[in-house]
């Protein structure tokens, strides 16, 4: 990336390793069966641990937390979550960070909450505008990192916090709530075959960035980006533009994430971004641990922040105290980015 950016450890490169089909079956008959388990374990740790804790408590709260209702409830109330941490996903696959999603959030909600209950506007063009705005601010956030040279750290901090003036400014400090279109509700609290609707929403999100940086030639020169920038811009990669391009897909997942808060909850308040960031943040570098072991990736991403939310949610059935939440996403945060460099240093010095 640019000078004078920080950026984010990746897996390092492939210099050295055997090609073709040759290298790759010799890879495979120097592996052993243990390493092979080791490998399987590492890859889907966040699978095994979600399993074990909703087998735990299921065990322990069978009257409470294995229902129906409970993994309904999880899962919507989660989805924001999921979002915005995939949100926060993708500057970060590019090598970047975007600290501004949960204020991002925060304005998409009032404005659409505003637009359709206080100007009385269509549900459809106070969703577009909601989202219209995350994505200018998605394109100032990658115009300080690229073009100013500002650490994107201090960079998105520094444009969520006036974000979040903003949206105090807009709202008077005061939540926003009224008569809401009953077909808009619906998309945010209804169902299909039973899966609630947030769900769907979520694996439709992280099924498209999946395919993008998995599958698509963009999608691999985001990750080059993020994995050396300056060897990717060597190879022709435009960094610059990649970068900007990850921090407007960030913007308009955001406004999608603060169009669903309004449709769950018919209202919106001022102050609910910044409690999203860090869990957004957390799911963001505890998916790295898993699918893609040091590598930030949309399916572990979604699994890591179900995983948290399945912890708390069974402790607070246990009767942990409030703040629980809080200490658990911070600890996980912690463990999350020592593992996610250590799956990175371990992928970089061994073959694929």
């Amino acid at each position: 990336m640019t000078e004078g950016t920080e950026t984010v450890d990746h897996v390092g490169g492939s210099e050295g390793r055997p090609t073709g089909d040759d290298g790759r079956e010799s890879n495979r008959r120097s592996i052993s069966p243990l390493r092979l388990v080791e490998q399987g374990f590492e890859r889907y740790s966040l699978v095994i641990v979600f399993v074990v804790l909703v087998v735990v408590f299921s065990a322990i709260e069978p009257g409470t937390f294995a229902t129906v209702e409970n993994a309904k409830t999880i899962t919507t109330t989660q989805a924001i979550v999921a979002i915005l941490a995939l949100a926060a996903m993708v500057p970060l696959i590019a090598g970047q960070f975007d600290l501004s999603v949960g204020f991002q959030l925060g304005v998409s909600q009032a404005i659409c909450a505003g637009l359709v209950i206080k100007s009385g506007l269509p549900i459809g063009v106070a969703a577009i505008a909601a989202i219209g705005v995350t994505s200018c601010i998605g394109v100032i956030n990658g115009l300080l990192v690229v073009k100013a040279k500002i650490n994107a750290f201090i960079a998105t901090l520094g444009s969520g916090t006036v974000v979040l003036g903003i949206t105090l400014w807009y709202t008077n400090g005061q939540s926003i709530f009224g008569e809401m279109p009953e077909s808009f509700l619906e998309l945010g609290r209804g169902n299909l075959f039973g899966v609630p609707l947030p769900l769907i929403y979520v694996i439709a999100i992280a099924a498209v960035l999946w395919l993008l940086f998995e599958y698509t030639a963009w999608g691999r020169s985001a990750v080059a980006t993020g994995g050396n920038a300056r060897a990717a811009l060597l190879a022709g990669v435009r960094t610059d533009r990649v970068t900007m391009v990850c921090y407007v897909i960030s913007g308009v997942i955001c406004g999608f994430a603060g169009v669903l808060s309004v449709a769950i909850l018919g209202s919106a308040n001022p102050d609910v971004g910044p409690s999203f960031l860090l869990p957004a943040i957390a799911g963001a570098f505890l998916g790295a641990t898993s699918i893609r072991p040091g590598r930030f990736n949309a399916i572990g991403t979604v699994l890591a922040v179900y995983v948290l939310a399945v912890g708390i949610t069974g402790l607070q059935q246990l009767g942990a105290p409030f703040f629980i939440e809080s200490i658990f996403n911070g600890c996980a945060l912690l463990l999350a980015v020592a593992l996610s460099g250590w799956a990175a240093r371990r992928r970089g010095e061994e073959p694929a």
